[in-house]
């Protein structure tokens, strides 16, 4: 018989979830960004289905698990669907057998036209087929894309890794924050390529986009302004973000979302590319400019290299041409449970990128270089 307790989350147990998150070596979040996450995007819950924000597994009295649950609303055409990402999933050895059950409160949900996770680790992955979740999409599942501009920074981090690994990390962690510099923000991009333009806000333009995108046939995460206006008002971002629009006739046709991305003390910073999107006629061209401009100013921006972390196979298709990719395969990260009677088709038709999963807000923003710049 098991010896702990499941239960939902509670924005009380965020100072145990973040002792969880310090153990392995994982990004935290301040009590305000706990709630900021707990009450998700607009229109992702309502009164009739609230869900749980996540859950924890207690034992004596202390947290030892956690596995939370991102709600947010998807549309295929005209139909309003709810899928569901697992993120921070965290157990310490001493609680065995949390982690199935807790897998289980989220795969069990009902509701949901999807119950998945893009961001499992190689330890974790195996355990998921046990609870319907299983590799998808099934050609890029674990397919993941970056781009490296600053060569000998790249290496010189994975030296510090492998000295990490000989010393012991505390002791690594011990020396402080690493690589930070002024550089380290927005503002920089020095050119473009035709169509592509440097966007300071999310205005009227991004819900006239969305209509169009609602028309393409695919199945999509929502993307009006709102929810994405809520997805930059993250508490935790250091950085503005990096957003990138693509133009024809006038009118967005698409755009590309980055975040500052630092995930240890001993890592260099990243772009990490969290949604990269186009109305279908546009995509073509839009997507391969897009990435391109964000790759050509990755380093006037202080980052050492750009990733892509989600790819469906139309954005595989688009970005495998383009010149310094590395497409990389790793273990299966994407698994996806769906619901009984969802169609082939919104299947096949859903159209994933990081930002469907828990990318933006578990990517650890890099720290301020001071208390003046904060």
């Amino acid at each position: 018989m098991l010896d702990f307790d499941i239960r939902p989350f509670q924005l009380a147990d965020g100072p145990a979830v973040n002792a969880l998150c310090d153990w392995a070596w994982w990004p935290q979040r301040s009590q305000t960004g706990w709630k900021w996450l707990a009450d998700g995007p607009p229109g992702a819950r309502d009164a009739s289905d609230p869900g749980p924000a996540g859950w924890v597994c207690e034992q004596s009295g202390e947290v030892r698990a956690f596995l939370g649950n991102f709600v947010q609303r998807f549309h295929f055409g005209t139909e309003v669907l709810r899928g569901a990402s697992g993120h921070t999933f965290l157990a310490l050895p001493s609680a065995r057998g949390a982690g199935r059950t807790l897998l289980r409160q989220l795969a069990e949900q009902q509701g949901r036209f999807a119950i998945y996770l893009f961001n499992a680790n190689a330890i974790s992955a195996s355990r998921y087929v046990h609870h319907g979740l299983n590799p998808w999409p099934e050609a890029t599942h674990q397919v993941k894309y970056s781009w490296w501009v600053d060569l000998p920074g790249v290496v010189s981090e994975r030296l510090l890794w492998k000295l990490s690994e000989l010393r012991g990390f505390d002791g690594v962690r011990a020396g402080g924050e690493r690589f930070i510099t002024e550089r380290l923000r927005t503002g920089q991009i020095a050119g473009t390529l035709p169509g592509v333009r440097v966007l300071d806000e999310i205005d009227d333009r991004f819900d006239d986009l969305w209509a169009r995108l609602q028309g393409d046939g695919r199945l999509l995460a929502a993307r009006d302004a709102a929810s994405l206006r809520w997805r930059l008002s993250d508490p935790e971002l250091t950085r503005r973000p990096v957003i990138l629009g693509y133009e024809t006739g006038g009118r967005l046709a698409g755009y590309l979302l980055a975040f500052f991305a630092k995930q240890t003390e001993i890592e260099r910073p990243s772009l990490d590319i969290v949604d990269l999107i186009a109305t279908r006629e546009a995509e073509p061209e839009a997507i391969p400019a897009l990435v391109q401009t964000l790759v050509d100013n990755t380093r006037l921006l202080g980052a050492v290299r750009v990733r892509l972390q989600t790819v469906s196979p139309r954005l595989d298709e688009l970005l495998i041409g383009l010149p310094g990719a590395r497409r990389t395969q790793t273990h299966g990260h994407c698994h996806a449970r769906f619901a009984e009677g969802l169609s082939a088709e919104a299947i096949n038709a859903w159209h994933a990128t990081p930002y469907d999963g828990d990318y933006s807000f578990c990517l650890r923003p890099p720290p301020l270089t001071n208390a003046k710049a904060a």
